[in-house]
Parts: structure tokens; C-alpha cells; sequence
């Protein structure tokens, strides 16, 4: 099964790549094409109490 985050800003980013990590599809919607060109060239990193960086798939709402 796949899911979807609409709403890939700081909260949705995490989620997102906690559930990918976890083995399941996500695609993480955003609207701003930065941050989702930002998600897509160098995946979600997660920085503090751990360090993790996971490939995952953004897009915007049009696509």
C-alpha cells in the first residue's frame, strides 16, 4: 500500500521519513516546490537526538 503526507513541512517531513524508514511508500506533498526539490535531491534528514537521512518522494499538489 502506499500513503500520502499532504503537508510536508517540518512535522509531515519527520512522519514521512520515520514511515519510509519503516519499509512502507509515502509521497510527501508540499506546496513549496524548494522544499520539495530540497526532499527529492537529498531526502529527509532528521537531525538531533538521532541522525538520519532517508531517500523519499515529494511532490506538489499539481503533480
Amino acid at each position: 500500500m502506499r500513503y500520502a503526507i499532504y503537508g510536508a513541512g517540518s512535522l509531515g517531513t519527520v512522519l514521512g521519513a520515520y514511515i519510509t524508514k519503516s519499509g512502507e511508500k509515502i509521497d510527501l506533498i508540499n506546496r513549496n516546490r524548494a522544499h520539495v526539490e530540497a526532499l527529492n535531491q537529498h531526502g529527509a534528514r532528521i537531525i538531533g537526538t538521532v541522525d538520519l537521512t532517508v531517500p523519499v518522494a515529494a511532490i506538489t499538489p499539481e503533480q
